[in-house]
């Protein structure tokens, strides 16, 4: 199974629906969930295996903060998962009012802080905090590392 197969796998079975991964991917570090759509579209990094620059490790530090079981968990899981809550919250997400805070200049500190960025966290926990869900994403850490 190939890295991006492993994804589908995995994101297919968090949302419950097929996904689409964009062909066009951001820059070395963002991931995203493409709300706008019918169906989950996810967009990646460029470079899956890329180093973590310091907005993904304030990420990661929220969210082992917020759910300490996390620690065991690599981030492209928590990532992974986060864009999963965007998706699955999709319905009380206010659109205009995320781009009037996104918009402006934020540190990651505060763009973590957005109510949908703490939503999508927040759900991701929620999904982990289930024994089966852990046992999954560890199956999806042994198919993407290849171990």
């Amino acid at each position: 199974m190939t890295k991006l197969q492993a994804i589908r796998w995995f994101m297919r079975y968090v949302t419950g629906e097929e996904i689409i991964i964009a062909k066009d991917r951001f820059n070395e570090s963002n991931y995203a969930m493409d709300i706008s759509n019918e169906v989950p579209r996810l967009k990646l990094p460029r470079n899956l295996n890329g180093p973590s620059d310091e907005n993904d490790k304030l990420f990661r530090q929220d969210f082992v903060a917020r759910c300490p079981m996390a620690r065991g968990f690599s981030n492209i899981t928590l990532s992974l998962l986060h864009e999963s809550g965007h998706w699955a919250t999709r319905s009380v997400m206010n659109v205009v009012e995320y781009a009037k805070q996104v918009c402006n200049t934020l540190t990651q500190e505060e763009y973590m802080n957005v109510p949908w960025e703490r939503l999508a966290t927040e759900w991701a926990i929620c999904w982990l905090n289930c024994p089966c869900n852990r046992r999954v994403a560890k199956l999806f850490e042994k198919a993407y590392f290849g171990y």
